[in-house]
């Protein structure tokens, strides 16, 4: 379970995020949704320890996030990741990343952790791709093996960052079906995003922000109102054109 309590955070005098409230319970599919500038993605990485210079208090299971962390792992796809495409990394060398910190770098992977990452491609769909480089995955399928890589980790709790930015809509179904499979099979999943719809339609929480709550709650309850509080009134439900 993840409590946050009086949450304020500022750069300088500019305010990114204020009084923020809020309680996820463990195995949630959760959605945090703004526009952009709304503090989704400061709210995230506050959440995962990346900033620690805030106000207030963050819980991860009753511990304050940051001493959590320190002997707890978490999957983590981040909104934009990149490799050197010349660079001669396979799938499974990525996936492998995962464990990178428990283990140490420079040190080689046993036969047992290589069979885990196998296991966890098979998992997201990727199949005898172990071998393949990287430069040779079309978008979805890196994305797959970002998941794979926080699945590596073994932790419950997910979080991504926009991952269904620059994939294709049947990509990004495929995906948030694998998630939904994720979070059923005791997961808890928590993703930034700007598409409403898919988040409405996959998601059991959700989290409207716009540099303070405007909603958090289950996602039966949404509604337009609430997509004016934290839009404005210019903005409509439409689809997203991936």
């Amino acid at each position: 379970m993840i409590t946050i309590k009086n949450l304020n955070y500022k750069i300088g005098r500019h305010s990114i995020l204020e009084d923020i409230n809020l309680t996820i319970q463990q195995g949630e599919f959760v959605a945090i949704l703004g526009p952009n500038g709304a503090g989704k993605t400061t709210l995230l990485k506050l959440i995962i320890g990346e900033i620690s210079n805030y106000q207030g208090s963050i819980e991860i299971n009753g511990v304050n996030n940051q001493e959590w962390l320190k002997k707890n792992r978490i999957g983590y796809l981040p909104q934009k990741e990149f490799f050197d495409l010349d660079f001669p990394a396979t799938a499974l060398d990525i996936v492998l990343m995962g464990i990178v910190s428990q283990k140490g770098l420079f040190k080689t992977f046993n036969k047992k952790e290589r069979a885990k990452g196998i296991e966890y491609l098979n998992l997201v769909g990727l199949k005898n791709k172990e071998h393949q480089y990287i430069s040779s995955l079309s978008g979805g399928e890196y994305q797959r093996v970002l998941l794979a890589r926080a699945l590596m980790t073994e932790s419950n709790l997910i979080f991504l960052d926009e991952p269904e930015a620059n994939i294709d809509r049947n990509t990004v179904t495929d995906f948030f079906e694998l998630l939904k499979d994720l979070n059923q099979q005791g997961k808890t999943i928590i993703v930034v995003s700007h598409d409403i719809n898919v988040m409405t339609k996959y998601c059991t929480f959700l989290i409207c922000l716009n540099k303070t709550l405007h909603f958090h709650d289950r996602t039966e309850l949404f509604n337009a109102d609430v997509v004016r509080r934290s839009y404005g009134d210019s903005v409509q439900l439409i689809e997203k054109d991936y």
